[in-house]
């Protein structure tokens, strides 16, 4: 309830534009549609996972074709995950692959940047990070942690939650994954600058 249906797409697209400037790397627009079935029956807007896949494997194609020869695509949200898993091999099997010979495209995870602190979904941390983006976004008067408590169980199967409609939401009761009364926009502006030097450490390894 505090956060804008766009969080997801804000925060990454904010991300992708910090780390570029570091890198010296070119950020395309974000594309603001993913696999989010684990939401239901909560509002949510998705696309297939094929669909997606399909996307992001044509975008990349485009860019090959006009030279660049590594691509990074940053991902937002955890349902896109699976989604995203083989891009890298999808494009070599398109049947303009003689163009990619050469290309490499990695995937990353912007949260996968954060150090220590736990990940959420609509908690401390998301709703710290649109603090520092966009406050004029966040309705903190409707702030509320998860509904239902979460046990050593649940936490252990977050990574398999999105694969399963409607897993979200009966697990969480409310679809919130953390408390974001926590939050503010010190902490985002924090943790903006982690996921950014952690996010450009990756890049220039790879």
């Amino acid at each position: 309830p505090p956060l804008p249906v766009s969080t997801d797409s804000l925060i990454v697209e904010h991300i992708a534009g910090l780390v570029a400037e570091k890198v010296g790397a070119i950020a395309m627009p974000v594309i603001s549609y993913g696999v989010s079935y684990e939401h239901a029956p909560m509002f949510h807007a998705s696309a297939r996972s094929s669909a997606l896949s399909a996307a992001v494997c044509d975008i990349c194609a485009s860019l090959a074709q006009y030279g660049f020869t590594h691509i990074v695509v940053l991902n937002g949200h955890h349902g896109n995950m699976g989604a995203l898993q083989y891009v890298a091999q999808d494009l070599l099997l398109l049947p303009q692959a003689k163009v990619h010979d050469g290309v490499k495209v990695h995937t990353l995870h912007y949260w996968h940047a954060l150090k220590e602190r736990e990940f959420d979904h609509a908690g401390e941390v998301e709703t710290s990070l649109v603090l520092a983006i966009a406050p004029q976004l966040a309705r903190m008067e409707r702030a509320r942690p998860n509904s239902k408590p979460l046990n050593k169980k649940s936490k252990a199967a977050y990574s398999a939650l999105t694969n399963l409609p409607g897993s979200f939401a009966r697990i969480t009761g409310n679809g919130v994954w953390g408390d974001p009364r926590k939050a503010s926009a010190e902490k985002g502006k924090e943790l903006l600058a982690e996921i950014t030097d952690g996010l450009a450490r990756t890049i220039s390894e790879l």
